[in-house]
């Protein structure tokens, strides 16, 4: 078992540490109600569905602009919510107060437009996911010792074959698939494991491949970049968040305690190395330019409570919370200077290319008059950490190379100043 049991006080300061300034790329956005939001799912950009507190699904059909609500019911708790595409989708629900108690699952054929109601046969079970590969063949896994398959689109449901470790029947909180026979469920129990399982068979069988020899807090969500390349994360609220990666399929993991107070439910990669991490009650996002090598603290706009998210492609974006909050990803715009014809009044300063880089990286400007021009680079912390330009300059187009070779990796800002303007850009080092 690694040592990690690390004292409350070590986290709030190692947070307080990394915390840096707000940034731009989220923005809150309408939302048409101030109910719990509780999973996210979008098929492409613009179609997307939310599950929410009192049975409530609301719908998308144009990135978040407007929402529509397609189904509502008092008596239950909206868990989890899948499509398939635009027109097959399920969603796990939960009653809590009224029999029976135990969970509801809901399947809609034409977009959300109509839900049909069944409830799962076991009492008193929790449904924590629900995922279908194609429309006959899905799973759902939960607690306690739910881990189902059906084969024929919902109609029955099956208990799925785990190996003989004592592990492989502890609750499970999120299921993944890189194909239709290779994939994976984490879940575990906090203080005692966090686990995952993986399949070559497309469910039929699990085996345990993550037990409490590596971790033993639980692992609430998984992420493949690819086959071999695979990270899940968690964690509990005294110890904060922890992850393993594999690199090699499975075959062996590699954990992490990220020394970051509380922990995630849900894990977004924008692409392959940048990705986005909500931390719910902490209203901060954990962020990662190195595909989770490495990890920043950054503030959630207007001090969110999110909890989940989701990426449909490498420009959008989409997270939600408690009191209906929505969140949608804006990604900066890179202008290629040699494309615009300026005129005598134009200031510019353009977005660094490469970037990220490692380590030179150049910047280009423009200023329209002579003057004095500063051109620096800050840490997150607002700290000067290298002056590139600081003297008087003719009006004209420049071109600068910045080496940040004595630098460590992370996310600066350089800022040009003028008499007449500024302006700052994001660039990200990796090393």
């Amino acid at each position: 078992m690694l040592m990690k049991k690390i004292k409350l006080s070590i986290y709030v300061i190692v947070l307080l540490n990394f915390t840096i300034l707000p940034q731009n790329f989220w923005e809150k956005i309408n939302s048409p109600t101030s109910k719990a939001l509780n999973s996210i799912h979008f098929t492409d950009s613009i179609n997307g569905w939310i599950a929410a507190d009192s049975g409530l699904i609301i719908h998308t059909s144009n990135g978040g602009e407007n929402w529509e609500t397609q189904y509502e019911n008092d008596s239950l708790k909206a868990v989890d919510i899948f499509f398939l595409n635009d027109q097959l989708g399920w969603c796990s629900a939960i009653s809590n107060f009224y029999e029976p108690l135990g969970t509801y699952i809901l399947k809609t054929t034409n977009g959300g437009n109509n839900w049909s109601s069944e409830y799962f046969r076991n009492p008193n079970s929790f449904i924590n996911s629900i995922y279908f590969l194609d429309s006959l063949t899905g799973f759902i896994v939960g607690s306690p010792q739910v881990f189902h398959r059906t084969t024929d689109g919902g109609i029955n449901w099956s208990k799925v074959n785990l190996d003989s470790s004592i592990w492989s029947g502890y609750p499970i909180k999120g299921i993944k698939f890189y194909s239709s026979n290779y994939g994976y469920v984490c879940g575990g129990r906090q203080d005692i494991v966090g686990i995952v399982l993986r399949t070559t068979d497309g469910g039929a069988n699990w085996n345990v491949v993550v037990d409490n020899l590596i971790t033993s807090e639980p692992l609430y969500d998984i992420h493949f970049f690819d086959s071999l390349h695979v990270i899940a994360m968690g964690g509990d609220p005294e110890y904060g968040t922890s992850q393993v990666i594999t690199t090699d399929g499975g075959d062996s993991w590699e954990y992490k305690a990220l020394n970051i107070f509380y922990f995630p439910f849900s894990i977004g990669f924008r692409t392959d190395s940048e990705g986005w991490v909500p931390m719910g009650e902490q209203k901060k996002f954990l962020f990662t330019f190195d595909s989770g090598e490495n990890w920043t603290v950054v503030n959630m706009p207007d001090s969110l409570n999110i909890a989940h998210i989701c990426f449909p492609d490498s420009l959008h974006g989409y997270g939600i919370g408690t009191n209906g909050s929505i969140i949608k990803y804006f990604p900066e715009q890179t202008v290629n200077l040699a494309n615009i014809e300026y005129s005598n009044s134009d200031f510019y300063l353009e977005q660094n290319y490469p970037n990220p880089f490692n380590p030179n990286t150049t910047i280009k400007y423009s200023i329209p008059e002579d003057g004095f021009v500063k051109l620096a680079v800050y840490n997150m912390l607002g700290e000067e950490v290298s002056m590139i330009v600081n003297r008087i300059q003719k009006a004209g187009r420049y071109e600068v190379n910045f080496n940040a070779s004595q630098l460590s990796s992370g996310v600066y800002i350089y800022r040009i100043e003028t008499t007449n303007f500024t302006s700052s850009k994001k660039l990200m080092l990796m090393k």
